[in-house]
């Protein structure tokens, strides 16, 4: 393992000694626990982090810095299989713990004692074919103890966490934008060329490989993640988790499974018994509301349309125009 062209990677990133120490610790760990199985750390397959990932588990070290530690190490070595489990392993680690907490905020203690009874929360690094069926009990509970809009209501907040802060850019550039319809050209190009320089660069898209095919699909559909206003309405299309995969998959569960986002339900499409319902769905609909309440700096609604869990062939939302945004367009 080259130690000091990893050391000079993070260094360039501008981590803090002290983390960087840290990172090239655990992945000096990483790669014993594989040399131990005869397995070469430069080629790490999926199943290797998450059988990597239940030895962390087991020694109470799967800590959010000991997987950030993997994904680096994987953008460093550009092995995709190990960047993809590490970004997973860690993606809507919180969601748990905000439904549980602000069920607390907004229905009491007791319904959400109901809700998670016998429910504990999974550690950090669990293997996502546990997930669904935690996913499916919370919900199922949710709507039995809570009227059915209010669980929409609940659910179309978000239960991510918001990083506001993350959406500086995108209100600056809406400010300096004549109006929405503009806006939504330039943030649709922007995206364009974001996966036309991963394809380049040959590096991955957050979890996705990208190619022509992916391109293409994006560029020809501005509703895909930007959104297209109609009226005083903007539709959007979630992007497909797994867009290659998605658009050359013949199986139509196996589409949907490329399709969908979510860490707490996604292995279901590939699963009989775990029929969660769609209602979950309206959290994806607290992604938008996130972005959109930012970018606009006032709150808007969100509405979840069509879910591939509901068997629609995409997941499609609708956000209402504030009055104040409509009247730029005059």
């Amino acid at each position: 393992m080259d130690v000091d062209g990893f050391t000079d990677f993070l260094m360039e990133r501008k981590i803090d000694l002290e983390k960087i120490t840290d990172t090239v610790d655990t992945i000096n760990d990483f790669n014993q626990f594989l040399s131990e199985k005869d397995k070469s750390i430069i080629y790490a397959t999926y199943e290797d982090v998450y059988n990597y990932s239940t030895h962390l588990i087991e020694k109470n070290k799967n800590s959010f810095d000991n997987y950030l530690a993997l994904v680096r190490f994987g953008h460093y070595i550009k092995n995709h299989q190990l960047l993809i489990a590490s970004i997973e392993i860690i993606d809507g680690k919180e969601v748990l713990v905000n439904f549980s907490e602000r069920l607390t905020k907004e229905f009491g203690d007791e319904i959400r004692n109901i809700i998670f009874k016998d429910i504990a929360f999974p550690p950090l690094g669990t293997n996502p074919q546990k997930k669904p069926e935690i996913t499916k009990k919370l919900i199922e509970r949710f709507l039995a103890q809570v009227d059915r809009k209010k669980c929409v209501e609940f659910l179309a907040d978000g239960l991510r966490d918001k990083y506001r802060e993350a959406y500086k850019k995108p209100r600056e550039e809406f400010l300096k934008s004549k109006d929405i319809d503009e806006f939504l050209r330039l943030k649709h190009q922007n995206y364009v060329k974001t996966l036309e320089k991963h394809h380049e660069e040959g590096t991955l898209f957050y979890t996705q490989e990208v190619d022509q095919q992916v391109i293409d699909f994006v560029k020809n559909d501005q509703s895909i993640e930007t959104g297209i206003r109609e009226g005083n309405q903007v539709l959007i299309k979630k992007t497909p988790y797994m867009i290659k995969q998605y658009l050359n998959e013949p199986n139509e569960q196996k589409k949907r499974y490329y399709y969908c986002h979510c860490p707490w339900i996604r292995e279901a499409f590939l699963m009989e018994d775990q029929q969660i319902p769609p209602i979950f769905c309206n959290c994806s609909a607290g992604y938008f509301k996130n972005y959109w309440e930012a970018v606009l700096d006032q709150p808007v609604k969100v509405q979840l349309l069509s879910s591939v869990l509901n068997g629609d062939e995409n997941c499609k939302f609708a956000f209402y125009l504030p009055q104040s945004v409509l009247d730029s367009l005059a």
